[in-house]
């Protein structure tokens, strides 16, 4: 009995031990760049305790094990998106089915579509519309949470400029709307009509047929 008590002892200070280690690391890390002048909108402090993500310290997110280490290195300014594989592949970590980590990316994501610009662009609205097809009502929760509408304004206007992955009627914009109401609708389950209004009026404000040549 006293060797097992013994042993789970050792193994909750040896896991302590190895996350504070981690943070360390992560936080030397970041020290040892240049301010991220990129992040300055961004209202971060850099302490993983005061920070929040989602009413969630960052700290939740990024001692997670499966927290990814390109998502972490963004949060501590190390890594800025570019026009590169590496900030496609983050970003499309918004759609992952893990509720934990799920938060993080999508600030991820919501960061980049702020200071996205020129080829950055290309980037993000695939991502917005793949999360907000996949996650309707969890897409329109985050919507509706912002009161000013900002946030609602800058992810339609992402998805609509580079949204339109549907290669085959990507001159059809009244398809590609009749498409992105169709999966939302689908995977919205349990949906009263102001969840189907919703997912009409953004399919609407992303490809409206008076501008969408213009975001093409």
């Amino acid at each position: 009995m006293i060797r097992i008590t013994f042993t789970l002892v050792f193994l909750i200070v040896f896991s302590c031990k190895e996350e504070k280690e981690k943070i360390i690391s992560l936080k030397n890390e970041s020290n040892k760049k240049e301010v991220k002048t990129w992040q300055d909108d961004f209202g971060l402090t850099h302490s993983i305790d005061l920070d929040s993500i989602w009413k969630k310290p960052v700290r939740y997110y990024i001692t997670n094990k499966n927290c990814d280490s390109t998502a972490v290195k963004f949060y501590l300014g190390v890594y800025k998106p570019k026009d590169e594989a590496e900030t496609e592949r983050l970003l499309n970590l918004v759609i992952t089915e893990n509720d934990s980590l799920r938060p993080f990316y999508r600030w991820i994501l919501d960061k980049t579509i702020l200071i996205q610009d020129g080829a950055l662009a290309e980037y993000t609205g695939v991502p917005a519309r793949k999360y907000a097809e996949k996650f309707p009502k969890e897409f329109f929760e985050y919507m509706d949470y912002d009161k000013s509408g900002g946030k609602y304004s800058n992810w339609s206007n992402s998805i609509g400029y580079s949204g339109f992955y549907d290669s085959e009627n990507v001159e059809k914009p009244e398809r590609i709307k009749h498409n992105l109401i169709k999966i939302m609708t689908v995977n919205c389950k349990n949906c009263d009509e102001e969840y189907k209004k919703k997912i009409t009026k953004l399919a609407n404000d992303c490809f409206s047929a008076n501008d969408f040549k213009s975001k093409k």
